[in-house]
């Protein structure tokens, strides 16, 4: 998780004017558009495969990537750094526990 927090810190640093609630929450839903794109071009609907050619794991890791990091931004923005640790700590635990990892 850290290092998504230092790409997130980077970002901010790159884009200073970028770092309010609204933008990052713009930013997220664009980002997210963006992965569509990517799946829309993976599941073949439509004719991406024609305009785009094959599919590359590239550009949809780039573009989860890029979501990502706007979400460690939102997290950092807020404060809720440990929470959100804990937060997946305790949803392992539980999944262990359900026996489904």
């Amino acid at each position: 998780m850290e290092r998504f927090y230092k790409m997130a810190e980077a970002a901010n640093k790159r884009f200073p004017n970028d770092a309010t609630p609204f933008k990052m929450a713009t930013r997220l839903l664009e980002e997210c558009g963006e992965v569509a794109k990517e799946i829309n071009h993976w599941e073949d609907t439509g004719i991406k495969r024609q305009k785009y050619g094959e599919p590359c794991k590239a550009s949809l890791a780039n573009e989860l990537r890029q979501s990502m990091v706007v979400l460690f931004k939102i997290a950092e923005y807020y404060s809720v750094e440990a929470e959100l640790e804990e937060s997946i700590n305790q949803a392992l635990k539980r999944y262990g526990d359900e026996g489904l990892i």
